[in-house]
């Protein structure tokens, strides 16, 4: 019995004032709408239940659909494409800057596929095969596997990324040290991640071998688990589109629904009323498979038609709201999937650029925030420290030289680029973002860029080519002055 029942058997036994009283009392405990009972909200259901209970009772089937969305619905594949090319585009990339030994393995190991154990991918490649798996099945699994030296390989270190269809999500059961198993996930008794349990191959794959499937134990330090926590003790992650799972099919069917009476319509184009007898029809006749008469209709055809005989021609009629329709489904699944409406559709048709700008800085705030709060915390800094780890056992490490990662997201296109430089430049001149930032916010590597400009510079000065930085922000300057004055001449 709850606290409310409670309330209710006490007010029962009371009379007059005092029951009137309780039930004043009773009505501000249900003062909010949201919590009130009643017809609008009988077929709510609400449980109280953990992250987990939800999460791990539906994992399989939200993954299943929601990749068959991103196999044969044309509007999610372009938000997932959207979505990873926005996130890591050609990679969030990171140098080593302060050990030279250590930084030169890095670019060797990470610039080719020797970081895959696949031999297919660079590391940046890898990336993006772990954010389309994260969003699409909502986490990913990231395996280190150790080689050998004699394989040849810059550091004795690849990378496995895994379906998280490979994690066992029906183990789960208390164990006698105080831990427990959560989803194929082992936690000690404090509540720290201590090994996966995984199959050794897809779980959709093993009947084709004939294999009988058993989880392994892996140790938690030789895996990633990247996903997006939503909510406290959640241990793993849901697709990102489990809230438009149902309005995409829907949406689907309403579009193959239109598209079949589009084509029925356009089956028929003359109608031929007789009344009775043999009909001369109203173009060439013939028959079809089954015996029936029919009739083509040919450019420029004259016909005269029997006494009795009339010719009614078909007239599609249009379907009311079906543009508004959509593009209301669109707009929710949008915004269900992470990427904006432009995005996802391709329609500028309602946009201009002051929307467009507010739109885009409102989308890459989220992209930003699972760049630096997800992406670069679970994925891109566990495996540099696998990396430097491997680099020490391969002995490329100088001695007591300590190691400073930095990491560029992909560099986000202007909308306007000499206006948008102007406002950073002006950013930089009033000593509130560095020169550095900026370039970060490129994509690029501050010591990099620093580093080529001033060779580009001293060449250029070696060839006598009269081109310096002041020029160039004053040639850009002038014609920045120039668009305006001719836009303010228009006005």
């Amino acid at each position: 019995m709850n606290t409310l029942d409670k309330l209710i058997g006490w007010v029962s036994p009371l009379s007059g004032v005092r029951r009137h009283q309780a039930r004043a009392a009773l009505a501000e405990v249900r003062a909010f709408d949201a919590a009130a009972k009643g017809r609008r909200t009988a077929s709510w259901k609400t449980p109280s239940t953990s992250a987990n209970v939800e999460n791990l009772a539906s994992l399989v089937t939200l993954r299943d659909r929601s990749r068959d969305l991103a196999r044969n619905n044309a509007w999610v594949k372009k938000a997932l494409e959207t979505w990873v090319g926005d996130a890591i585009g050609t990679g969030v990339r990171s140098t080593l800057e302060s050990d030279p030994v250590v930084g030169a393995a890095w670019t060797a190991w990470a610039g080719t596929a020797a970081c895959d154990s696949d031999g297919l991918s660079d590391l940046y490649g890898l990336q993006a095969l772990a954010a389309r798996c994260a969003w699409e099945s909502g986490e990913v699994l990231i395996r280190r596997r150790w080689r050998r030296p004699e394989d040849g390989l810059p550091v004795p270190l690849a990378l496995q990324v895994l379906e998280p269809d490979h994690l066992d999500h029906t183990k789960t059961e208390s164990l006698k040290n105080g831990g427990q198993i959560l989803g194929g996930i082992e936690f000690d008794a404090l509540g720290r991640r201590v090994a996966y349990w995984l199959y050794d191959m897809h779980p959709g794959e093993h009947y084709r071998l004939g294999r009988t499937l058993e989880p392994r134990r892996v140790d938690a330090a030789d895996v990633i688990h990247l996903f997006k926590r939503t909510r406290p003790g959640q241990v793993r992650g849901v697709p990102e589109l489990a809230p438009i799972v149902l309005r995409a099919r829907d949406l689907d069917d309403y579009e193959d629904a239109e598209l079949t009476r589009k084509k029925v319509e356009a089956c028929f184009s003359v109608f031929i009323k007789t009344d009775g007898g043999a009909t001369s029809g109203v173009g060439s006749i013939g028959k079809d498979g089954d015996g029936r008469a029919t009739a083509r209709l040919s450019p420029g055809m004259i016909k005269t038609l029997r006494p009795g005989e009339d010719v009614s021609f078909a007239s599609p009629t249009p379907t009311a709201g079906y543009a508004e329709f959509t593009r209301a489904q669109l707009r929710a699944m949008a915004a269900g999937s992470l990427v904006t409406y432009e995005a996802m559709s391709g329609d500028l048709s309602q946009v201009n650029y002051s929307s467009m700008r507010a739109g885009q800085l409102a989308y890459r705030r989220s992209v930003e925030a699972w760049q630096w709060l997800v992406f670069v915390p679970m994925f891109c800094q566990r495996i540099a420290s696998w990396f430097i780890e491997a680099a020490e056992l391969a002995g490329k490490r100088s001695p007591g030289a300590e190691h400073k990662v930095e990491w560029s997201t992909p560099r986000w296109e202007w909308i306007d680029p000499v206006k948008d430089m102007r406002g950073e430049l002006l950013k930089i001149a009033s000593g509130t973002q560095s020169f550095s930032e900026l370039i970060r916010r490129q994509g690029n590597q501050p010591d990099a860029v620093i580093s080529e400009l001033k060779k580009d510079w001293e060449r250029l000065s070696e060839a006598g080519i009269p081109i310096s930085l002041d020029g160039l922000v004053q040639l850009a300057s002038s014609t920045l002055e120039g668009e305006q004055m001719g836009a303010e001449n228009k006005i």
